[in-house]
């Protein structure tokens, strides 16, 4: 437990960037979920039920501060982290394995995310999915061997990706 306190701090800029810094410098709409990568990374590197805890608590606070329905982001990035351990699990945490999980994961997440918002009468935008999504879902897996990195020094020491 004591181990990974360092994760408080870390979650908690999470959060704060994806709520209040992301939304007032981003004009077109990308932007990456950091939160979401954060849950990934962590999947990847430490424990699952790292991952899992951090979806659920961070997706509920960022659905609290800037999502007008409670659950969504939680549910769509407990999915993804269910995704990334599918393609982690019993393998280690190999760099290609980490960032094809976090393609599929991500790409998951915002698919839920789509779906959600066709169902309560949006209009599908083929333009937007193009210029926004996808650029966002490329950010969010890149996001992610950066924070492996970092979770691998902070949980192990040493260099990552063994």
């Amino acid at each position: 437990m004591k181990r990974r306190l360092w994760l408080i701090p870390l979650t908690i800029l999470a959060v704060f960037l994806d709520c209040f810094v992301f939304p007032a410098i981003s004009k077109s709409g990308v932007r990456p979920l950091c939160v979401m990568s954060l849950a990934l990374a962590a999947t990847a590197e430490t424990k699952v039920q790292d991952g899992i805890l951090l979806s659920v608590f961070c997706g509920l606070l960022t659905d609290l501060f800037c999502n007008p329905y409670l659950g969504l982001s939680a549910a769509a990035y407990l999915i993804a982290v269910c995704i990334e351990y599918g393609f982690v699990k019993n393998r280690g945490a190999k760099r290609l394995r980490v960032l094809f999980g976090a393609l599929a994961a991500s790409t998951a997440a915002e698919a839920v995310i789509l779906l959600f918002s066709l169902i309560i009468g949006a209009r599908f935008n083929a333009l937007g999915l193009l210029t926004v999504t996808l650029p966002s879902i490329v950010l969010e897996t890149l996001l992610v061997l950066p924070l492996c990195l970092w979770l691998h020094t902070e949980e192990k020491g040493g260099p990552a990706f063994r």
